[in-house]
């Protein structure tokens, strides 16, 4: 396709954009930064570490967010609303290390563009960019396996977001402590800690509490 005698590609490579880089971990931020300033379609770089960084640098122009899916405070699906409140336009690509088929799926329900492995290296971010900037989205093959194998239970996935209290207990029981420590560290009765116990392996769908803490480990709760 063409637009006044010029390939589509060659137009939105001289389209410059703002990303918004959101990464907890400086190393990983900074070199992906270092790899966008090279290219032509890139106007400006804000980066944000966390939730409350995001919150003041998403109140600027941004085009295109490159957001981690795991933060120190926070989790891609906490800010996901806070860019859909803008309603500007923002295009959103995860950039994760993570494989849990009900994030991936949770994220996709979300409204997200485009997701990318970490692992898999710059050049399929850059392809990311690059189909979404020219109005469509983006997911690897091994993204779309992942879609495909779980079309069927679409609306049966269990969430990956937890409330405050919810993270709070599963981090104490991922600590291997027993029932009774649980309550005392979070000022609670023993039959009430068990209950909220039950009610997340119940939310999440999961048997017990080890596939309970797998599944957090794999979909980036914890």
């Amino acid at each position: 396709m063409v637009e006044s005698g010029i390939p589509k590609y060659l137009v939105i490579m001289n389209v410059k954009k703002t990303f918004l880089l959101v990464e907890d971990e400086a190393l990983i931020r900074e070199g992906l930064k270092s790899l966008l300033q090279t290219e032509s379609f890139v106007k400006q770089i804000l980066e944000a570490s966390g939730k409350k960084e995001f919150e003041i640098q998403i109140q600027h122009p941004v085009d295109i967010v490159l957001m981690d899916f795991r933060l120190g405070d926070a989790n891609g699906l906490d800010l996901l609303p806070l860019i859909k409140k803008k309603d500007d336009g923002i295009k959103v690509i995860v950039v994760t290390g993570l494989e849990g088929a009900e994030l991936i799926l949770n994220l996709l329900r979300a409204g997200v563009h485009g997701i990318v492995y970490k692992l898999d290296g710059y050049k399929e971010i850059r392809n990311a960019v690059v189909n979404v900037m020219e109005g469509g989205t983006y997911f690897p093959d091994a993204i779309l396996k992942i879609i495909q194998a779980n079309a069927h239970r679409w609306d049966q996935m269990p969430t990956v977001r937890l409330t405050f209290g919810e993270r709070e207990l599963l981090k104490s029981i991922a600590t291997g402590l027993t029932t009774k420590e649980i309550a005392v560290q979070l000022k609670m009765s023993e039959a009430t800690t068990e209950t909220y116990r039950l009610r997340l392996l119940k939310k999440l769908n999961v048997p017990n509490t080890a596939a309970l803490i797998a599944f957090a480990y794999r979909n980036g709760i914890l």
